[in-house]
């Protein structure tokens, strides 16, 4: 049935006439703003009032049918049900067919949009430009008239919009997606609700000349936290400026809206507003990939917006391509879809929005897959309406189709929620405005095949066929004992009932006939032109094409090709992709037997000894068989040649932080940052490492600065729900500085020459600076605390802090009074913990110089290093070490890379052992780190160290190092059943990792790495005969979804190599002439000593 009829306005031009004249305040001014202009032409009149009937409406309570909706000044005055006989006077009435469907008006609560940056020199402003919290998102544009348009097309009356850069990018608002009026004396489309929300996101910048602080999401999150700390110490009225930034953060109350591009930011967003409060209400704006951190995502109960943002599909269609598609990616595309049903099903709190897709106009394309992948179409509805509403606080003018809201609505051919229909928007209206978006959602009426003939049609002179598809026709006429002619007409132009077009006589060359005609129910009829140009009339009628013959048969075969094969119920576990872990490991009670036990403890190496954990814990260790009563339930392992040893301790680590960033390296001094904030869960390496018997690292910040940031020491728990739950908790808190030609970048040639310190003697004087304003800051802050009697709980600090502050005051006579509360700087908190020795230093260090330098200054100012790292002139002043650090952790055999380590020696860790220096070997690296336990048996042969004790280097000497000895690094009895199971000696190249414990639970085990393998070969080929299964809808000569947007790649010419290709070979010359001018062989590509680290990071090898 022609749709049409569904919207046919039952009153006459007259009775809307009438209507008109009775509705007197259509003589209203069109602007109602004292600043508006007189109206410049006839005033627009409307009659205000409205009955819309018929059809299905989805209220409140659910869908009903036979209601009216009544409407009068722009909001919903009345639903009269069963309303047969209603008086409908006055009111223009707009009857629906019994298939309409009337929704109320959708919402989309996250569209960014331009707004001006605010002046430099604006008074009050914040030292950093990326903080703007006082900026509104009404001092721009607002919503352009196209972003508007597209929203309103596709049924949302309603945005909340935000501005598009900044961090803390400053206030939202609501407003309606009305098209702007067209008299300059009516006012803009109106503002629903002004600062409906702050906005804030994870920016930073890059690295180069103009670096902006912060360059990384660490740095980014300290930013936050102490703006928001410094927003909540000026509401105590400790400073009182007359305009300030950051006063909005706590005089307008309203949610704090995040834009999230990762799903691991999350949980980022959700520390880090906690500052402002612990009731601050947080809303996270989502990138679609909630479901790989479902259970900790939902877990801290924030309401989500999400957007309906599927990966494109993969091309595993040939060897080359499949191989070159991560599993990940394949089952992230498969998976994405579930998102939004997955985070309902939790119980989140969801909104969905039209942003962070391809292309804004899939969106209901992108919805009936999701609503295929399981999501209740109620649920969608209340997502794209009452839900939205509500978190921008106007749930009391749109959302939901009831007396005294807007009239803003939603009326559509059908039911937009099933993804088997064909509906289509035809009406939105807005505050009681009708929008027209589409007149018919049928076929063309010209669409099909049609007989065209010339002259009578009983006997006509000249016949053809012509097929039409939209504003594509193809032309076919018989010859006499010849194949048809065909050819596609040119230039067409169709409307409802008009239709003309060129189409040439490729036959005879003859020229080019225009035609043109009108349709009548199922004929047409029109007239030409000649080449000659003479005149002539045709007729056309429909005929039953081939298709429609032989639609039944086609039918069946799309819907036997349109079956939907869901996504897998069950996720993998954690991290989402190959290797993950369904479930924690269980914390088992376990005797080991028959074992050589490596304790690096007072104990030594035990041979046939049995070992016995319980509760996570080291209970028993003993030479030979276990006398004590073996617990019921314990699991016993026989390990008859083979050997135990500590889990091994890497010492420094950048593994899982260049997802967020290592280095924050815009400013000198960025000890507010923190490594524990963008802790990443997912990288595949932790797992290679368990492999390794690896259970522990220290994660360290990059050596950009010679103050950088806090470290965070981890336990490799593969499968943890949340990120925090591989941090060592309760582990002596570090901090990385750094020596030497990183921080005064003396190898960025002209780049980087502004920033102080720019020699050693600077990198000196700066610490030494930073240490006097720490001591300074903790005095405030313990006579201020010792002054007001007040408990630092109750100014927002942790008592922990507290008593470091008192340690490092150090008070020269009596403690002064102080009234003053001062403000917190996270910059200087760690280093006043520094002073109080309650957080320890690793530094980056090569130079038998600065490493004294930094000795110097410890010994000043009282405290003790952690250790040098790298530390490859350590061994010349293996004493000053000594006395000034815990010890030095350093590289096995690494040397002559860049000048200052030209005298690096592969004996320096032994030389140290000899001096009583506590020596680790570390792997700066996610490839060294597998292979750390022959890193330690270097000692033996460089040094001659014994194999016991050289073990050490990779176990309680980086323990000790690090402050965490009493819980690792040894096989004794209290201690953390962490633990590596070796095929043989450990200090062989010849033995392998065969288990790997943690805390009692079995984290990786040959046995279960054979099992994982399987299962992701299994899942592999699953995937990749899902994704070849079927062949794609879209002609391969067609444009993919979003090609617009994101373009492909130029394919190459054909036997031209790439350009990354071009780039590996000739850094493989170059690599090749510079080995050749070294006196070596360039044919062997690994030279010896060379892990291939090198060659991997130039591109050649992958």
């Amino acid at each position: 049935m022609n749709i049409t009829s569904l919207f046919r306005p039952a009153l006459a031009v007259l009775a809307g006439v009438m209507v008109a004249a009775a509705c007197p305040t259509t003589a209203q001014p069109s602007g109602t703003s004292p600043l508006s202009p007189p109206e410049n032409g006839p005033r627009v009149t409307d009659p205000g009032r409205y009955a819309i009937t018929g059809g299905t409406v989805h209220l409140p309570g659910g869908a009903e049918t036979g209601v009216t909706i009544l409407i009068k000044d722009g909001k919903i005055e009345r639903l009269a049900r069963n309303a047969d006989g209603l008086d409908l006077t006055g009111y223009r009435e707009w009857k629906l067919g019994d298939d309409a469907h009337i929704y109320p008006g959708f919402v989309d609560p996250w569209v960014e949009v331009s707004t001006p940056e605010h002046d430099a020199n604006r008074p009050g402003r914040h030292w950093n430009p990326k903080i703007t919290p006082d900026r509104s998102v009404l001092e721009g544009d607002g919503l352009d008239g196209g972003t508007a348009k597209s929203l309103r097309e596709l049924g949302f009356v309603a945005a909340g919009i935000a501005p598009n850069s900044g961090i803390l990018r400053g206030l939202g608002a609501v407003v309606s997606t009305s098209p702007r009026p067209e008299s300059a004396a009516a006012d803009r489309a109106p503002v629903i609700r002004r600062d409906a929300f702050h906005a804030a996101d994870f920016w930073s910048g890059g690295w180069g000349d103009a670096m902006i602080y912060p360059t990384s999401q660490m740095g980014c999150i300290a930013l936050i936290r102490q703006t928001l700390n410094d927003a909540n110490w000026q509401k105590a009225g400790e400073y009182k400026p007359s305009v300030n930034a950051i006063d909005t953060l706590t005089t307008v109350d309203a949610p704090i809206f995040f834009n999230l591009d990762n799903e691991l930011e999350a949980f980022q967003a959700h520390e880090v507003v906690q500052t402002l409060g612990k009731d601050t209400q947080l809303v996270l704006v989502g990138n679609g990939t909630e479901f790989k951190r479902l259970d900790a995502i939902v877990a801290d109960g924030h309401a989500l917006i999400v957007p309906l943002r599927y990966p494109r599909k993969p091309d595993v269609s040939s060897v080359g391509k499949a191989e070159d598609v991560e599993l990940e990616t394949m089952m992230t595309w498969e998976q994405a879809p579930t998102n939004v049903r997955r985070l309902r099903g939790a119980g989140a709190t969801v909104a969905l929005t039209t942003s962070k897709s391809r292309k804004r106009g899939d969106f209901f394309k992108n919805l009936h897959e999701a609503i295929r992948a399981g999501l209740s179409p109620d649920d969608a509805l209340a997502m794209m309406t009452s839900v939205p509403a509500e978190l921008l606080g106007v749930s009391d003018t749109v959302g939901a189709i009831e007396e005294g809201r807007a009239a803003s609505l939603v009326v559509a051919s059908g039911d937009l929620f099933d993804p088997k229909g064909k509906a289509k928007i035809r009406d939105v209206w807005i505050d009681g405005s009708r929008y027209e978006v589409s007149d018919d959602d049928e076929a063309h009426p010209f669409d099909g095949e049609w007989a065209i003939w010339v002259g009578p049609e009983e006997a006509p002179f000249f016949e053809m066929t012509m097929k039409i598809d939209g504003k594509k026709i193809e032309a076919t006429e018989a010859m006499d004992g010849d194949e048809p002619a065909t050819g596609k007409a040119r230039h067409v132009d169709i409307t409802k009932n008009t239709i003309s077009f060129l189409i040439d006589d490729e036959d005879d060359g003859s020229g080019t006939y225009i035609m043109s005609g009108i349709l009548s129910g199922d004929r047409i009829a029109g007239s030409g032109i000649e080449p000659n140009n003479s005149t002539f009339t045709w007729q056309a009628k429909r005929i039953e094409s081939d298709d429609e013959v032989e639609g039944e048969d086609d039918k069946k075969k799309e819907d036997k090709e349109d079956e939907y094969e869901p996504a897998p119920e069950l996720l993998p576990g954690y991290p989402f992709g190959p290797y993950a872990m369904a479930e924690a490991p269980a914390q088992e009670t376990v005797l080991f037997t028959h074992a050589t036990i490596w304790t690096c403890g007072p104990a030594g190496v035990i041979e046939n000894g049995s070992l016995m954990i319980e509760d996570g814990r080291i209970s028993i260790v003993t030479e030979g068989e276990l006398a004590a009563r073996i617990p019921s339930g314990a699991r016993t392992i026989d390990l008859a040649g083979k050997h135990i040893t500590p889990g091994i301790i890497d010492a420094h680590s950048h593994t899982g932080t260049w997802t967020f960033g290592t280095n924050e390296g815009a400013q000198a001094v960025t000890s507010e940052v923190r490594m524990a904030d963008t802790s990443d869960p997912d990288h595949i390496n932790w797992y290679r490492q368990l492999a390794a018997g690896v259970t522990t690292v220290n994660t360290l910040h990059g050596s950009a600065n010679p103050i950088g940031g806090q470290n965070v020491i981890q336990k490799v728990r593969w499968g943890a729900a949340h990120p925090r739950g591989m941090h060592l908790d309760g582990a002596k808190p570090g901090i990385k500085f750094a020596l030497g030609e990183n921080v005064t970048h003396a190898n960025w040639g002209n780049e980087g020459r502004d920033r102080y310190p720019q020699t050693r003697m600077g990198v000196n004087t700066l610490m030494r600076d930073r240490f006097t304003a720490a001591r300074q800051y903790a005095r405030d802050w313990t006579s201020y605390l010792n002054t007001s009697k007040a408990k630092p709980e109750d100014v927002g600090m942790e008592p922990v802090l507290a008593k470091s502050l008192a340690k490092a005051a150090k008070f020269e006579g009596k403690m002064p009074t102080n009234d003053a509360r001062p403000r917190r700087d996270y910059e200087l908190d760690p280093l006043a913990e520094i002073l109080a020795g309650d957080r320890l230093i690793h530094c980056h260090s090569y130079r038998q110089d600065e490493i004294l330098m930094l000795a110097k200054i410890a010994e000043d100012f009282g405290f003790k290093i952690g250790s040098y790292q790298h530390g490859l002139e350590t061994y010349k002043v293996a004493e000053a070490v000594k006395a000034n650090a815990i010890g030095a952790s350093l590289f096995s055999d690494w040397w002559a890379y860049k000048v200052e380590v030209q005298d690096a020696i592969a004996q320096a860790g032994p030389i140290l052992w000899e001096t009583g220096v506590s020596v680790s070997y570390n792997s700066d690296s996610d490839e060294l780190v597998r292979r750390l336990n022959t890193e330690a048996a270097k000692a033996v042969k460089y040094g001659d160290v014994p194999p016991e004790e050289a073990l050490k280097f990779v176990t309680i000497n980086p323990a000790t190092q690090l402050g965490i000895e009493a819980r690792v690094g040894s096989i004794e009895v209290g201690k953390d059943a962490d633990l590596a199971i070796w095929s043989g000696d450990p200090m062989s190249g010849l033995s392998r990792c065969e288990a790997t414990w943690i805390d009692g639970r079995e984290y990786y085990s040959l046995e279960n790495d054979a099992q994982l393998q399987a299962a992701n070969a299994a899942e592999r080929a699953r995937l990749i005969a899902k994704l070849n299964g079927k062949p794609d809808k879209k002609k391969d000569n067609e444009k993919s979804e979003g090609d617009e947007e994101e373009a492909e790649e130029t394919p190459e010419e054909p036997g031209r190599m790439s350009l990354a290709a071009r780039i590996r070979l000739d850094n493989l010359k170059a690599h090749n002439m510079q080995l050749w001018l070294e006196g070596k062989n360039p044919s062997t590509t690994m030279q010896p000593g060379d892990c291939g680290c090198g060659l991997s990071h130039m591109g050649i090898i992958r």
